[in-house]
């Protein structure tokens, strides 16, 4: 569900899931993986960075909820097949998405106000409230997704 509430920007979602499913695949490269899920792991990116061609700003096709619970579907998958179920590299997709339903279910079953000041998901707090473009929250998001898989291989290499 965290990556259909990052699908709120043009090419948000579509460009940290091609970044945490790489990340998946070098993951996968360097443990050995013998299967052939790491060839289904990169045609999904070839498939998603088709759909990225058109969805560039100003974005001539949706991939609305289908798409988007199907992309993290796949990523819950790929990380399953690693052997590690929580491996985070989807570490952005899971802040985006799923502080907004922190928020909700504090609300709602708490009456925890801890995010009162914020709008969720992320990506509309950093746009609405601290004033990025919509292509600023796509490439220092993934910037800051870059770092993080960049850090889970190299805690997997040592």
């Amino acid at each position: 569900n965290v990556t259909n509430c990052s699908d709120g920007v043009d090419g948000l979602s579509g460009t940290l899931t091609i970044i945490t499913l790489v990340t998946i695949y070098v993951i996968d490269q360097i443990r050995g993986n013998e299967t052939q899920f790491p060839y289904i792991i990169l045609l999904f990116v070839v498939c998603i960075l088709g759909y990225l061609w058109y969805n560039a700003t100003p974005s001539r096709l949706m991939m609305g909820d289908a798409g988007s619970r199907a992309m993290g579907i796949f990523i819950s998958l790929a990380v399953l097949k690693t052997g590690s179920p929580f491996l985070l590299v989807a570490l952005i997709l899971i802040l985006d998405g799923g502080l907004g339903l922190v928020k909700v279910a504090l609300l709602r079953f708490l009456k925890i106000h801890i995010f009162a000041n914020t709008t969720m998901p992320l990506h509309d707090h950093v746009r609405k409230k601290i004033g990025w473009s919509n292509t600023q929250t796509v490439f220092r998001f993934a910037i800051i997704q870059i770092v993080i898989s960049i850090a889970t291989v190299y805690m997997i290499i040592i």
